[in-house]
């Protein structure tokens, strides 16, 4: 993996006075405001302000961003804190990537042949901790441990709730619910308290098979269970409501784009579709041919499906950009190599 190439030594000849009269002048930034000294203790002390007096004097102090940054990188409290500097972000200077997001009929089969084979393996080995991969979720923990495994689904239902809010969204609006990657039905659980019906779709038998064991135990009738191949990747249609999260990333990007074209096919009039995926990652590239090439890819694969893809297949489908926002945290704890967003989109009533 490769990252951006380094600069390389010596510095330009001086230009001409004619030449320099041309080029972009520097942008400064506005003067701070309150909103800014906010962001400022969510940044640096991971708390809220005291009050606005405070806030003011801060503000009076800093006239300037580079002022009110150093103002609390140099606090007692930051540095008593003994917290790292925030890791740097994905340069807005990255380049473009090199991604297909198509393929035949053909190769598609054997891309979701691949991507089945190892989930139906994983499922069968440790399928908790295939979804959430953490040694607490191992098989022989999971008894002890699957209780909070099953409530950190309510994460998820807090995380719609909110950006349907935002939206002035009302989930009694949204009967029909279809959650793609479903797993063993930590989130699809969550759903059917908030959905009127919820399907859970799955290309891994194992996984769908423990989903329903839990669900019956908790006797949830609202709940349907759809296990996805290439010729039904989702359940009959419409439905209200599509939601996909740390899933969409394990496919190639010509499976996602075709999970995609799918979901936003089958979302009704007034239907919104929440879901992230990864969209940039620094020296990736995928080319249908090398990848099928590539008979040894054990493991859990990562993918990436760039912005530029998901907005065009959006028109395609006719569909309203809402709000789209970074979660890069999901994906990986380097966020100067990947970028990950989550998008709500909507179908026009």
């Amino acid at each position: 993996m490769s990252g951006l190439p380094d600069a390389k030594a010596g510095a330009p000849p001086s230009p001409e006075p004619a030449a320099a009269s041309l080029r972009p002048r520097k942008r400064s930034l506005p003067a701070p405001g309150l909103d800014d000294v906010r962001a400022a203790y969510r940044l640096f002390l991971n708390r809220e302000p005291e009050n606005d007096g405070v806030m003011e004097r801060h503000l009076a102090a800093s006239p300037s961003f580079e002022m009110l940054s150093r103002r609390f990188a140099r606090s007692a409290e930051f540095l008593a804190s003994g917290a790292p500097p925030p890791p740097p972000l994905l340069p807005l200077t990255a380049g473009p990537l090199e991604a297909e997001v198509t393929a035949d009929p053909e190769q598609m089969a054997v891309m979701l042949a691949r991507t089945g084979h190892y989930w139906e393996s994983i499922g069968a080995e440790a399928p908790h901790w295939s979804v959430l991969t953490n040694e607490r979720f191992l098989p022989e923990r999971i008894e002890e441990t699957k209780n909070a495994f099953y409530g950190s689904g309510r994460d998820d239902v807090a995380l719609i709730e909110a950006l349907l809010a935002r939206q002035r969204i009302a989930p009694a609006a949204l009967p029909r619910c279809v959650e793609f990657g479903c797993g063993v039905g930590r989130v699809t659980l969550m759903l059917g308290k908030l959905f009127r019906q919820v399907t859970g779709c799955d290309i891994s038998a194992p996984h769908l098979e423990l989903a329903r064991q839990e669900a019956a135990a908790r006797g949830m009738t609202n709940l349907a269970w759809h296990r996805s191949s290439l010729a039904a990747a989702m359940p009959p249609g419409p439905w209200d409501f599509w939601y996909s999260r740390i899933v969409l990333q394990h496919n190639p990007p010509p499976v996602m784009a075709m999970l995609l074209r799918q979901a936003f096919a089958g979302l009704a009039p007034g239907g919104v579709a929440i879901f992230q995926l990864p969209t940039h990652w620094l020296g990736y590239r995928f080319r249908t041919a090398e990848y099928l090439a590539d008979t040894a890819r054990p493991g859990m694969e990562m993918h990436v499906m760039p912005q530029s893809s998901v907005f065009a297949l959006a028109a395609e489908a006719g569909l309203q950009v809402l709000e789209v926002r970074e979660d890069s945290h999901v994906v990986s704890k380097n966020p100067s190599s990947w970028l990950s967003n989550l998008f709500v989109l909507r179908r026009p009533l």
